[in-house]
């Protein structure tokens, strides 16, 4: 881990607990001595760093690889793998994205499929894989997005932009993902993209026992995960095109996205994000506060 990595986890540390427990100065600037100190912190990137060599899926035994999971270590894999094959895993999601523009989750070899899904995905341009996707979240799009942004950013490989995949530029069908998003995932009462009501590390609902499909038994809502995400990959789109009026068009809907995450979203008083706004009628029982809770997704800021 190198030295400005580690000086900007302490520094978010640091600012979590001036703004949330209310340290005074001098506490302050002892925990982040300790923070800065702390050796742990070297043998977890280590360590890291040595699993993704391993591979991109999401842990032994487990060969899916996650849209989401690649967002989060994209960075590190760029340091210790092959380009080549980092880049091939990531035009293979862009090849199972489906005719209606939406990215899944992740994908697995057919040979590999053995758990119970009751709707698979498959696409032509990669007939040896088949793909899954938790339709009760909304950040697969935005997680594809920041993957490409971020590998860009690290390898300053951008032709990956106008890599032609299934007749179609890379560029292009980021763009095309962002369409699904506001023709299928937009509340125009909000300003808000939206999902499912959702526990179990944020993307399955607790209404069914498959748990992982928006259906008749879902609970349509606005959460700032979601909202965040995306306002995080038009960040990235707007730096990825060299098209004006694209670029224009990213600013506005980011400025719009981001102003409406505040307005909808924020809980003044409580200075955090709340749980979810519901788009029909709340599944909370009566006389219990979701607000109350530490909701490890929807309150992170």
């Amino acid at each position: 881990m190198n030295i400005i990595t580690k000086k900007r986890i302490g520094l978010l540390l640091l600012s979590f607990c001036i703004a949330h427990i209310g340290i005074g100065s001098i506490q302050a600037q002892t925990l982040s001595q300790r923070i800065l100190a702390d050796k742990s912190l070297v043998k977890v990137d280590s360590m890291a760093k040595a699993t993704l060599q391993s591979g991109f899926n999401a842990g032994s035994g487990y060969s899916q690889i996650w849209a989401r999971d690649m967002n989060t270590f994209i960075e590190t894999a760029c340091d210790v793998s092959d380009p080549k094959n980092l880049r091939e895993a990531i035009l293979l999601f862009f090849a199972l994205q489906q005719p209606n523009n939406e990215m899944i989750d992740g994908y697995v070899l057919k040979k590999d499929f053995t758990w119970y899904d009751n709707t698979p995905y498959y696409s032509d341009a990669a007939p040896q894989h088949v793909a899954f996707k938790n339709t009760v979240e909304t950040d697969q799009e935005t997680s594809l997005i920041q993957i490409v942004g971020k590998y860009i950013s690290k390898t300053g490989d951008r032709s990956i932009l106008s890599e032609n995949v299934a007749g179609k530029t890379v560029l292009q069908r980021m763009d095309l993902m962002i369409d699904y998003l506001m023709n299928e995932k937009y509340s125009s009462k909000y300003g808000l993209i939206y999902g499912a009501m959702t526990a179990d590390w944020g993307d399955v609902q607790p209404n069914d026992d498959f748990g992982c499909d928006i259906n008749e038994l879902s609970t349509l809502a606005i959460d700032v995960y979601d909202n965040a995400m995306l306002v995080i990959a038009l960040d990235y789109l707007k730096d990825m095109t060299s098209d004006s009026d694209k670029q224009s068009y990213y600013s506005k809907l980011r400025k719009s996205i981001a102003g409406n995450i505040r307005k909808h979203l924020w809980d003044n008083k409580r200075k955090k994000f709340i749980p979810h706004i519901y788009l029909d009628k709340s599944p909370i029982p009566e006389g219990f506060d979701e607000n109350e809770i530490h909701y490890h997704g929807g309150t992170a800021g």
